[in-house]
């Protein structure tokens, strides 16, 4: 179940600094769209999600790419993408995860939430997304950044059939190795842990403890695009070359000069890989 509702501004005009940047990349692309922002909430079992559903003016039903943020993160995160997108006639959908951040305005505490709860989250806005009237459901992208990009690419496997195509961005491949890293056993895993800025709870590393992800996540077979930078000092970049191996059909590019968050430190060089995969994959 989802519950549209209009926030604040709607329009936004051409001429922006992100406007500049698409017209640089996609020349080929001469439309350009006004779009309308929207709070979205969806459902997770008895917990609602919030997001904001950035949709372009334009007639018939419209392809859609969803975006699942970092830790500590929320759908703000995902702002490069939903104005870029919008604007050249793709709907976005930005949201934050139960528990996925202390500003986050989805129901969960930040205590209860791990990789696996995230999954679910995405899985459940992913089944609401293919039920919305305006958009097209053969047409359906996932983005991820950081430990959004590993909740991508588990949700992306388990559903291949409903996804047309995934954006990994500094995807975190390390949580499994780096749980094992920090406790010796699972029974040496505390009720609470300072993990990277936020108070997680047991939970965040007992659902992963035993979790093979790259065995998991080959099992997706439709082409994906992975960006990341070579001067990631978070998740160093050696995790999305193995993942690049394990992928039957990946692009994978690495990011001179940059690091964490790849996309809004290069937006020119990383959109144009964004956007060249979207044409690809037949979603433009």
């Amino acid at each position: 179940m989802c519950i549209l509702s209009g926030c604040g501004s709607e329009i936004f005009k051409s001429g922006t600094e992100t406007e500049k940047i698409l017209k640089t990349q996609t020349e080929e692309i001469k439309d350009h769209y006004s779009y309308k922002m929207k709070e979205v909430w969806c459902t997770n079992g008895n917990k609602r999600i919030y997001g904001v559903l950035y949709l372009p003016e334009r007639k018939g039903r419209v392809p859609l790419l969803i975006f699942s943020h970092g830790l500590s993160d929320t759908h703000a995160k995902g702002e490069l993408y939903a104005t870029s997108l919008a604007a050249r006639g793709i709907a976005v959908y930005c949201f934050d995860f139960c528990g996925g951040s202390d500003e986050s305005k989805s129901d969960g505490k930040v205590i209860d939430m791990s990789v696996m709860t995230e999954v679910s989250d995405l899985e459940a806005v992913l089944n609401s997304a293919r039920k919305w009237n305006a958009i097209d459901k053969n047409k359906i992208v996932l983005a991820g950044f950081s430990q959004g990009g590993i909740v991508t690419a588990i949700t992306a496997a388990r559903c291949e059939e409903n996804v047309a195509g995934i954006i990994l961005e500094s995807p975190a491949f390390l949580i499994p190795k780096e749980a094992h890293d920090l406790f010796e056993t699972i029974a040496d895993i505390p009720d609470e842990y300072y993990y990277h800025f936020l108070m997680v709870g047991k939970k965040y590393f007992e659902d992963i403890w035993d979790y093979d992800v790259y065995k998991e996540i080959g099992n997706y077979k439709k082409n994906v695009l992975l960006i990341h930078g070579e001067q990631d000092d978070s998740v160093d970049i050696i995790y999305s070359e193995y993942a690049s191996e394990v992928y039957e059909n990946v692009e994978f590019y690495r990011v001179k000069g940059a690091g964490h968050g790849v996309v809004n430190q290069m937006p020119e060089e990383t959109m144009g890989y964004i956007f060249d995969y979207l044409h690809q994959i037949d979603i433009f």
